[in-house]
């Protein structure tokens, strides 16, 4: 007899309040775990910053929290998934479900609304929190983010605009300047017919301003020194943040207009089209992780070790991940299209998952 639709709703929240609280308990876990470990790798130069201590650690384990969140999120989604359909099943109730009239699908939909809005916390987090955090932590020059782009004077940011190409030594976006510029013009065979140095330029009313100009002719070797020079180039200056940061570091929107403009940026449009997929696959999969949990206690027996089941499980996961890092990384040399780099990994998750779902859905 099938089961009443009330009953399916009560049995519904029950197992999204199970599966919730598990969550809640593993992503505290591991966040905490994660952020103490990072303060203690780096606790020396965040002291040395600031006179305040307890102020400057408290400050740099909130910016940290959004980074650490977006890594943890996906390990805390199958690992909650787990013990809940692990513990179901050791205590007959997944049985119980199965024999009442619930297929392994209805089953899995009863988390499905909880996995959704999982993944969408996990995407605002990936795409407004991670790179507003990121700025700051540059800016601050701190642990891994010491040798930023914008502080390290050895990095260069390259621009390509109308086949001709500039050349900045470093970005000031919050005050609309840009510093130790060149800008190498080229003729239609490509080569350079005249350099333009500046030690700076000024982003005013749609238009750059260099001054403490040098004008080089590559021909002839003439220089000519000029102390104010509009630059008409169609740069955004907001834009140039952006440029010499990782995709990863950007929300969705600063990758899909690097991503159009190929002349901008030091990295190839190949890379900013991975990214630009991979944020909206990286979320996607948080939910398909649920379905390689149902996948995984689909043979357990009530009496079998959860312990096997759990290992087996997370065991999975790492595989899965690995096998993600890899593939975009080839993705990331323009080996692969970025299509399959972006979402091979995640199709396979889900595809494997969903076989083994069915294969024992039916007997």
């Amino acid at each position: 007899m099938p089961m009443a639709p009330h009953m399916i709703s009560i049995l519904g929240r029950y197992m999204a309040r199970q599966f919730a609280a598990r969550l809640l308990v593993v992503l505290s876990g591991l966040t905490a775990l994660l952020v103490l470990a990072d303060l203690l790798a780096n606790s020396d130069e965040i002291i040395e910053t600031s006179q305040d201590v307890a102020i400057a650690l408290a400050k740099y384990s909130a910016l940290r929290l959004p980074t650490i969140l977006s890594q943890v999120i996906p390990i805390s989604v199958l690992l909650a998934a787990l013990m809940l359909l692990v513990g179901l099943a050791r205590h007959s109730e997944l049985s119980a479900m199965f024999n009442a009239g619930l297929s392994h699908f209805k089953v899995i939909l009863m988390l499905l609304p909880a996995a959704l809005l999982i993944a969408a916390v996990q995407f605002a987090i990936e795409d407004q929190a991670v790179p507003l955090t990121t700025v700051e932590l540059r800016a601050w020059g701190v642990g891994e983010y010491e040798y930023s782009p914008s502080r390290d004077e050895r990095n260069m940011t390259w621009i390509r605009q109308d086949g001709n190409f500039m050349r900045i030594g470093g970005t000031s976006a919050a005050k609309d300047e840009i510093r130790d510029v060149t800008i190498f013009f080229r003729d239609d065979a490509g080569h350079v017919t005249e350099r333009i140095q500046a030690q700076r330029a000024a982003y005013d009313d749609g238009q750059w301003i260099l001054t403490e100009v040098v004008r080089i002719n590559t021909d002839t070797g003439e220089r000519v020194q000029i102390d104010r020079l509009v630059w008409p180039g169609a740069i955004e200056s907001a834009v140039l943040e952006s440029l010499a940061l990782h995709p990863r570091e950007l929300s969705w929107i600063e990758v899909s207009r690097l991503a159009q403009k190929s002349g901008y940026g030091n990295q190839p449009v190949y890379l900013y089209d991975v990214w630009l997929q991979k944020k909206v696959a990286r979320p996607l999969a948080t939910i398909l992780l649920v379905l390689l949990a149902a996948a995984a206690v689909q043979r357990m027996h009530p009496r079998r070790s959860a312990r096997l089941m759990l290992v087996a499980g997370v065991g999975v996961g790492f595989v899965y991940w690995i096998f993600d890092e890899l593939v975009v990384t080839v993705g990331e040399a323009g080996l692969v299209p970025s299509l399959l780099a972006a979402w091979a990994a995640p199709v396979v998750l889900g595809s494997v998952s969903m076989a083994v779902i069915l294969r024992y859905d039916g007997t």
